[in-house]
């Protein structure tokens, strides 16, 4: 009897011990289920590799993995819309995003000229213009850098705010598809949805009023 006894707490113990184990929370030991910490997600891409690339934006393109390397160079985006490479010339980069032109200068140069060729495509410097009276001098403040989402009366007051001249109750904005649009912008400083946003390329007139 006391073989016996001894025999059944040899297995029965552990047996219990595993039970407790499985039933205590984080402690199970068949658990295959994801981690209490998981990693942190991936940084946020750059925005600017999906945005399409519109005439007069900067742009540096490297050309690389190739025998003879090709420095890599920055250029505007030229009013036809293209940029020019070596060997390919010509090539459209107009409403194509930087990744969509990668792709395409990468065909063009493969199996044409190389077996293989890294190609990265970076915006640099995009622009939006503002002109008429605006600046505080009377003149146009012509090219203004885009650093980001941006509205009317901003971009108005990043090119030195209206003169006392300006007719700010019709102000023009012309866009790259050539979309007029005429805001009055007494109202739109008030009245926040009147205050559109502006992207590179597009083109602010002030007139002057009479």
């Amino acid at each position: 009897m006391r073989l016996m006894r001894q025999n059944l707490s040899r297995y029965v113990w552990p047996l219990c011990g595993l039970a407790l184990a499985a039933m205590l929370p984080g402690c199970s030991l068949f658990s295959r289920g994801p981690s209490a910490n998981p990693p942190h997600p991936a940084a946020t891409a750059n925005p600017f590799r999906e945005d399409p690339l519109r005439i007069g934006d900067r742009v540096r393109v490297e050309l690389t993995g190739i025998p003879d390397p090709i420095l890599a160079g920055e250029q505007d985006v030229h009013e036809d819309g293209s940029i020019n490479l070596p060997y390919i010339n010509r090539v459209v980069a107009n409403g194509k995003s930087p990744s969509q032109l990668e792709k395409e200068i990468t065909a063009a140069y493969v199996p044409a000229y190389y077996t293989h060729i890294g190609v990265t495509v970076t915006p640099v410097a995009r622009y939006f213009f503002v002109l008429g009276q605006v600046g505080g001098g009377g003149g146009s403040a012509g090219r203004i850098l885009y650093t980001g989402p941006i509205t009317l009366l901003g971009a108005i007051g990043a090119a030195g705010d209206f003169t006392p001249f300006a007719d700010k109750r019709h102000v023009k904005v012309i866009h790259l598809d050539g979309t007029i649009k005429t805001v009055n912008c007494n109202k739109a400083i008030t009245h926040p949805e009147l205050d559109i946003p502006i992207y590179p390329g597009d083109k602010i007139q002030v007139g002057r009023r009479f």
